[in-house]
């Protein structure tokens, strides 16, 4: 699991740095195209398992890792269709 959230928080800090967003079905395509899965095995859809491990990487960098300006950048970088954030 370590292994998505850290490319999941490096993802974030690459749009972070360019102004970017990314939607969490946008996120799921990605994923699934870098041969990601769910931990069932399956392919990612966009819908509730993504915004849980956008939750669950914006969880571990706060308050985990104490890391409250990467937590930001996930915060910022992944968004719900309607522009708002995606991990909460």
């Amino acid at each position: 699991m370590n292994k998505k959230k850290h490319y999941i928080w490096q993802l974030a800090s690459f749009l972070s740095s360019h102004g970017m967003t990314m939607s969490a079905e946008e996120l799921a395509d990605h994923l699934n195209r870098n041969r990601f899965l769910t931990s069932y095995g399956a392919e990612y859809q966009g819908g509730r398992g993504t915004y849980k491990l956008i939750k669950e990487t914006w969880d571990w960098l706060h308050n985990q890792l104490s890391l409250p300006s990467e937590a930001k950048k996930v915060a910022e970088a992944f968004v719900k269709p309607d522009g708002t954030y995606a991990y909460n």
